[in-house]
């Protein structure tokens, strides 16, 4: 449920959303920050609005029962048909497609052999290790991987470093700024391959909340048309560096199957989506 604050000039919506402190959650400034930006370009049309953050760590389900029940007003996380039956999505990749861009964390004595394979099948034999809830999880699965799950998200890299797993395919956004926090000495970001399918990150609300999705969609769009939305993408730190070191250009592209991607997915829209040249 939505909450409103009086003040003696007007009333201000309250959205509440969960900004986790766990190293799989480096984005969450991000995401708030593309957050508050909706919200600014929204006030003159929709009034004004602030964000309160709930400091917790929520799987998927959670996060769905507290949409549901009125502790939170707005998630994010990647799309799919069953999530867009559940909640009400905003349909602007938050991304801008590159969630779907995954390279492999692996132990650094498995670089040689991976880069004598140029083919996806080998790498299908490998075993991978992802979140139980996490929609990635279901893809890979569905274009043949073999994908171990674990609900112990903070434990990934410990085991990868172990031996436990042979890769954790991250987006191109991600592993190198987790890698740079957690300080794992025989890990590495792989050189040679990306795993590409096509998904987004939207945010989401409450089924019925269509009020609140009106305004981060209103918001979204004149951020996307005014540069502001590309000015705070390209600028993040983690974003400019993934950008940078992934050099995405000069991999092995594995072009993957989304079967749980929504039809509804803008992908015509080329404003919406990172341009790999």
């Amino acid at each position: 449920m939505l909450l409103f604050v009086t003040t003696s000039n007007a009333s201000i919506e309250i959205i509440k959303h969960v900004s986790s402190k766990q190293y799989r959650d480096q984005q969450k400034t991000y995401y708030v920050a593309l957050l508050q930006l909706a919200i600014d370009k929204a006030e003159h049309k929709f009034g004004p609005a602030s964000l309160q953050h709930l400091d917790a760590s929520m799987v998927y389900q959670r996060k769905l029962m507290s949409l549901n029940n009125g502790d939170l007003d707005v998630m994010w996380t990647v799309t799919s048909k069953q999530r867009e039956q559940e909640l009400l999505p905003i349909m602007i990749p938050i991304l801008k497609g590159l969630i779907g861009y995954r390279v492999m964390v692996i132990q650094d004595n498995k670089q040689q052999a991976l880069t004598r394979i140029q083919g996806i099948e080998k790498i299908k034999d490998m075993v991978a290790i992802q979140g139980t809830d996490w929609a990635d999880t279901e893809i890979l699965r569905a274009n043949g991987f073999q994908v171990e799950t674990s609900t112990w998200s903070n434990s990934f890299y410990t085991s990868l470093s172990k031996g436990h797993y042979d890769y954790f395919p991250r987006s191109i956004l991600e592993p190198w700024a987790e890698l740079k926090k957690l300080q794992f000495e025989n890990l590495v970001v792989e050189k040679n391959h990306l795993l590409y399918y096509p998904a987004a990150m939207y945010f989401f609300v409450q089924k019925n909340n269509k009020a609140l999705a009106q305004r981060l969609e209103y918001g979204l769009e004149q951020a996307i048309e005014d540069g502001s939305f590309d000015q705070l993408f390209y600028s993040y730190p983690a974003h400019k560096e993934a950008l940078s070191r992934g050099e995405m250009g000069s991999r092995v592209i594995h072009t993957l199957s989304n079967p749980f991607l929504p039809r509804s997915a803008p992908l015509a829209d080329t404003r919406l989506w990172h341009q790999v040249h």
